[in-house]
């Protein structure tokens, strides 16, 4: 065989095995959740640096960087006050913060809704020492700026419970969702498709038994997680809650109790 014969030969077998490659459907926005679950399942393609973006379910509270931003640039008084630009939500008894995602909901609504037991207010700018409320009240000339640095108080928290942490919201007010997204709820797993169209505007979610964005693998892999219920005040009627368990729940075996009956009075003869 000459070489050039053997050359189109080793040519023609690489654009077979390249085929299979390129007609493989895409990941799913949801990577993050599938690395953390199932480890080195997308471990042999390389990743690409993109800038990581708030998540409306991420508890900004335990990891918050107190560092001002290096590359900030103090936005004018005027754009600030207008409304545009990022938003943050502060906790008015403390000044402590973080950032809100632009979606359907109104910043002020997230805000509000992530923390119900304080009293809040929405902050716009790059970064929150320049940040200005929609009245022009910046950020760093308000009561509590930066108190929650110095102490955290009891009684000035967001969930009602503890100075940390955020209250649960509805999935549809999560405005950081993104078609392909995997939901652990308590009816299973289900993928967020986007936004229904109708008067209500509301969320749409899809099992991933039938997602076409899954792979065979990817859903049998999903199949063995188990899902922890959840109490239902904190759910709404129509939108599934997320919560993720990866062991199973022990079953709880609730006695029976049996009412006494009341001791007879031993009568006289």
């Amino acid at each position: 065989m000459s070489h050039a014969r053997r050359r189109r030969r080793a040519m023609l077998v690489a654009a077979t095995l390249a085929a299979p490659l390129l007609a493989a459907p895409a990941p799913v926005s949801a990577e993050g959740l599938f690395d953390f679950f199932f480890g080195g399942m997308q471990q042999q393609r390389p990743q690409r640096e993109v800038p990581q973006q708030a998540s409306s379910y991420a508890d900004p509270f335990t990891g918050q960087q107190n560092a001002a931003n290096p590359q900030y640039v103090p936005p004018t008084r005027a754009a600030a006050a207008g409304g545009s630009g990022p938003a943050f939500c502060v906790r008015s008894c403390d000044g402590k913060y973080f950032p809100l995602m632009r979606g359907l909901t109104s910043p002020a609504q997230m805000c509000q809704a992530f923390c119900p037991a304080s009293a809040t207010k929405v902050y716009f700018g790059s970064s929150i020492d320049g940040a200005a409320s929609q009245t022009g009240e910046r950020y760093a000339d308000s009561e509590n700026a930066f108190a929650y640095r110095k102490a955290l108080r009891a009684d000035c928290t967001c969930n009602g419970r503890e100075p940390v942490g955020l209250a649960p919201v509805d999935l549809a007010l999560d405005s950081s969702l993104k078609a392909g997204d995997v939901i652990a709820t308590t009816d299973g797993l289900v993928a967020y498709t986007g936004i229904r169209v109708g008067n209500d505007q509301a969320a749409d979610f899809t099992p991933v038994a039938s997602y076409p964005g899954l792979t065979a693998q990817v859903r049998a892999r999903l199949g063995e997680m188990k899902v922890a219920p959840v109490r239902a005040e904190t759910v709404s009627a129509d939108t599934p809650a997320a919560e993720i368990v990866r062991e199973p729940l022990p079953s709880v075996t609730v006695p029976k109790t049996t009412a006494q009956k009341p001791a007879k009075r031993a009568g006289l003869e």
